[in-house]
């Protein structure tokens, strides 16, 4: 499909094709180890209470999925580094009681920045949506200046591993044959032009701000699901594709929070509740890029798992809230994209 074509609305086997295996398993590999080692640590030292931090920082281990060894390194520290900055940020609005006020706001002009970093540098998955999830997560997170002090040391051990293990297979394949044997290609794409950078940057940042007030405006909790929904729809490029994106965040997610009920159902706690992370982290990237409804059905649990970290709330309550806050964040990236489009014809047409 592309971005010509005259429909809007995807059809279901548009939503239920599945690409095919392209070294998904290497990705998944190190994405669970990348998550297992902080995660592990911290259930070992009685330290869980750090969890959510590190699994932020893990998410380091998300890019660059198929770039050569060197480049991922550049790529995952570029985004590693802007993940823990988020995760800082977010950490500190925790400290104010107005933390809920101050978020939505910082949350977009985030992404703005972020929109504008990533596309420069041209990492993937593309798109704030990892350093806006760090930022507003964390800042949920009701904690004390020490545990806000220790939650940054192990979201920056987090990344850190990370980087370790995206590069390991670089070493790994010079010990075994004595010279780097490169299946992925030779450099990243060419970056957009300035003036695309700046389009998109705006986007994501008013994007990012009217999919965050509206679940404060309505009273639910958790208004980064909203922001996050948005800007992983707004993240690739094309009409289509972003409402594509859209309508697979929403109903892998509906469908997901079935999966996710049933988890949370038996209450996982301690070792279970790790293993179940790391195993939904790295299972993720199985499918992620082959079909994104697939990889929510997957996502959606973990992140239920996630909001369990931030404090206990009723499990109905934390499944509303994240179906709603989901279709908040898909509307508003389908009416930007379609916003965007007449108003790139309407630019055309003029000129």
């Amino acid at each position: 499909m592309t971005d010509n074509a005259p429909r809007l609305f995807p059809r279901w086997r548009d939503l239920l094709e599945v690409r095919p295996h392209d070294r998904d398993h290497w990705a998944a590999l190190r994405v669970g180890l990348a998550t297992a080692g902080p995660l592990v640590v911290l259930w070992a030292i009685g330290r869980e209470d750090l969890t959510m931090y590190a699994v932020f920082g893990a998410f380091t281990s998300v890019y660059g999925r198929n770039f050569p060894h060197l480049s991922r390194l550049r790529l995952q520290a570029i985004a590693g580094s802007a993940l823990l900055l988020s995760v800082a940020l977010g950490a500190l609005i925790s400290l104010s009681p107005h933390r809920y006020g101050i978020v939505i706001p910082v949350a977009a002009v985030w992404a703005f920045g972020g929109s504008l970093l990533g596309d420069r540098v041209r990492w993937t998955p593309p798109g704030p949506m990892f350093q806006i999830f760090g930022l507003a997560g964390v800042a949920g997170i009701t904690a004390t200046p020490a545990q806000v002090g220790q939650g940054i040391i192990a979201a920056a051990a987090s990344v850190a591993w990370a980087l370790v293990i995206g590069y390991a297979g670089r070493l790994i394949w010079r010990a075994k044959e004595g010279r780097l044997r490169n299946p992925y290609h030779t450099h990243p794409p060419v970056p957009p032009p300035a003036h695309g950078l700046w389009q998109h940057a705006i986007m994501l940042g008013c994007g990012t701000l009217i999919a965050g007030a509206i679940p404060g405006l309505i009273g639910i909790g958790h208004p980064y699901w909203a922001m996050v929904s948005m800007i992983a729809a707004l993240s690739v490029s094309g009409r289509y594709n972003r409402v594509l994106r859209a309508t697979h965040r929403f109903v892998g997610t509906i469908i997901g929070l079935g999966i996710g009920a049933a988890l949370l159902a038996l209450r996982p706690e301690g070792i279970v509740s790790i293993i179940l992370i790391i195993v939904l982290q790295g299972a993720i990237e199985l499918f992620v890029v082959r079909n994104y409804t697939i990889a929510l059905l997957l996502i959606t649990p973990l992140v239920l798992m996630m909001g369990e970290l931030s404090g206990h709330r009723p499990l109905g309550e934390l499944i509303w809230e994240r179906g709603v806050e989901t279709l908040i964040g898909a509307v508003v990236a389908v009416a930007i994209a379609v916003a965007a489009e007449a108003r790139r014809k309407a630019g055309a047409d003029a000129g």
